[in-house]
């Protein structure tokens, strides 16, 4: 399971993120301190002509100052203009970083993971939970610099206009604090729960959108949507008990904080009357009230926003943190090209999960090139030991060998990039025939495609699409039968040219019209190459250079075909047997 953060370490690793972006933020934050004190000035400028310009009726002091207020209100401008722009690089930079962060380590996780984790709470932490940080990290952190810098700029002007006042005026804000300090502990877990809640509705969502056609052939519209809106109840719920809680605590906090203005008033009248304070300055201080108070607002909303992002912060460094199961060794070697394909099983033992082994001791040696057969009852670890070839999965104990070399021991990518895989269920990406084709060799020539193409049968209904290669396939290759499918797949092994082909049920998906067209296609595609074959269908497998049957996680019999249906009181011939009576039937 992924690592969970400790909840006083979110805030500050979020706030780490930035640290690659310093120099844009530093620049944006030094122009923003600029602009706040442009922002800050123009209330002196209304203490300066009341108590000099009109008791003297000094024109040309009132004039000077005028024209001050008019350089410093363009200089604002221009320096808030500036920090906008920088900031906004930053942050975009930093949302785009973060993803492809979070993008890689999702890719260099194992299987495993994504057994236990559901993709759409993925894509919620990839989008929604990382938008939730940017919008913090970045404009929460320009909001909350531009407010406290205003707070400590009036708090200090305050002080200096007149010592007790100030002083008298910024003790209520030492309640607001703790008031804050309370709320933020009660508000916190409600939020990370609606995070939870909103990973968990997102989730439903893209499995409804990948299983539409599931919904409406078994007619579950209704519960689907009911169980949607349940979903969509639980995260409303959440949401209100943060707003009804946000809306009980928040206005005795604006309460609080706007006593500072009773005292400011009556403080200021006291003051004014004893001669301890000017007309201009108390004109100042309520021309300071709106930098001061209207600040301390937003400081409070965004404080509430900083508890959300913490939620999302957590979400994301629990992905970010999960260990990587399946990765290079340190000192890992890369296998040579082409290897040549002979591999060993060496007493493996491999389950899903500890306590329910699937494999149990297996030892298998594969000759280069030799093509064998792994056949067996449903749930006995057939498709197992491709993934364990693949290294998708390592085993509990034992070893897997490529040539002598424990693939343990060697970089993933010279192992992948020369297997091939045709499975079962073949996923196409929304993109053209050709992208399709070119995936695992991005460089092949369309000479080159086309050639795999006519040997895997798929170039007559590729060439009769609409925009022939070009044409865009859909999601999953929505657009295309499952026998074109399986043809294109086997047209893109081909391409690749590899020495090592996994075939796990590539038939038994496929209309049957279509399946002599792909026996025939793999039957071109495995010349010369070393070949695990898995299918329930004996069509393949009777040849194949060899047989192995398992059941109960071992291997309880091998041969080649001919020999094995020599045995009457074999596994093979029986399931042989048991395939020919069925035909007439299903005929």
């Amino acid at each position: 399971m992924s690592s969970q953060p400790r909840e006083t370490s979110v805030i500050p690793r979020l706030y780490g993120l930035i640290l690659p972006y310093r120099r844009n933020v530093s620049f944006g934050l030094f122009c923003l301190l600029l602009s706040v004190v442009a922002e800050l000035y123009p209330p002196l400028v209304w203490q300066r002509v009341v108590d000099v310009g009109i008791v003297h009726r000094d024109w040309a002091f009132i004039v000077g100052q005028l024209v001050l207020l008019v350089v410093v209100f363009g200089a604002g401008q221009v320096c808030s203009a500036v920090r906008g722009v920088l900031l906004e690089k930053a942050g975009q930079q930093l949302t785009l970083d973060l993803r492809l962060q979070i993008s890689r380590k999702l890719q260099a996780q194992s299987a495993a993971y994504f057994s236990q984790h559901r993709t759409g709470d993925l894509l919620a932490r990839l989008t929604s939970d990382v938008d939730s940080v940017q919008d913090v990290l970045i404009r929460g952190t320009d909001s909350v610099v531009a407010n406290t810098l205003r707070v400590g700029g009036v708090a200090i002007i305050f002080v200096a206009l007149q010592p007790v006042l100030g002083l008298l005026v910024l003790v209520p804000m030492l309640l607001v604090g703790l008031l804050l300090y309370r709320y933020n502990r009660r508000v916190r877990p409600v939020y990370r729960s609606a995070r939870k809640q909103l990973g968990g509705l997102t989730a439903r969502l893209s499995d409804n959108l990948n299983g539409v056609r599931v919904i409406q052939a078994f007619a579950q519209e209704r519960r689907e949507a009911s169980a949607l809106e349940r979903l969509g109840r639980q995260l409303y719920d959440q949401q209100v008990q943060a707003v009804a809680l946000r809306n009980r605590v928040f206005p005795i906090i604006r309460w609080v904080a706007n006593l500072g203005n009773v005292v400011m008033l009556g403080g200021g009248v006291f003051f004014i009357l004893r001669g301890r304070f000017t007309l201009g300055g108390l004109l100042a201080y309520r021309g300071y009230g709106r930098y001061f108070y209207g600040p301390i607002d937003d400081l409070v909303s965004i404080n509430d926003l900083l508890q959300q992002a913490g939620a999302a912060g957590r979400r994301i460094f629990e992905v970010l943190d999960a260990p990587e199961t399946i990765m290079d060794a340190p000192g890992s070697i890369a296998l040579p090209r082409p290897f040549r394909g002979e591999i060993h099983f060496q007493d493996v033992t491999f389950g899903y999960t500890s306590a329910h082994p699937v494999l149990h001791n297996v030892s298998l040696h594969i000759r280069p090139g030799e093509r064998v057969a792994v056949l067996g009852p449903s749930g006995v670890g057939k498709s197992t030991l491709l993934a364990l070839v693949a290294r998708l999965y390592d085993p509990d104990s034992g070893r897997v060998l490529i040539d002598g070399y424990d693939i343990r021991d060697v970089t993933l990518e010279s192992l992948r990039s020369q297997t091939a895989q045709v499975q079962q269920e073949t996923f196409l990406f929304n993109a053209s025939a050709l992208e399709n084709l070119r995936y695992g060799r991005p460089d092949a020539t369309l000479a080159q495609v086309e050639a795999a193409a006519h040997a895997a049968n798929a170039h007559t209904f590729l060439a009769a699409l609409p925009e022939g290669y070009e044409t865009i396939v859909g999601e999953r290759g929505v657009k295309l039968s499952g026998g074109q499918k399986q043809r294109l797949a086997v047209a893109r092994a081909l391409l690749l040219d590899p020495p090592l082909l996994l075939l796990d049920e590539p038939t038994s998906a496929v209309e049957p019209e279509s399946e002599a067209l792909i026996i025939e296609a793999l039957q071109r595609l495995m010349q010369g190459r070393t070949t695990l074959i898995v299918s329930h269908r004996l069509s393949l497998a009777r040849t194949a250079d060899r047989v192995v049957v398992v059941a109960g996680g071992q291997i309880i019999e091998q041969g080649t075909p001919g020999e094995l249906l020599a045995r009457p009181d074999s596994h093979f011939a029986g399931m042989v047997q048991a395939e020919i009576e069925l035909a007439p039937v299903c005929g």
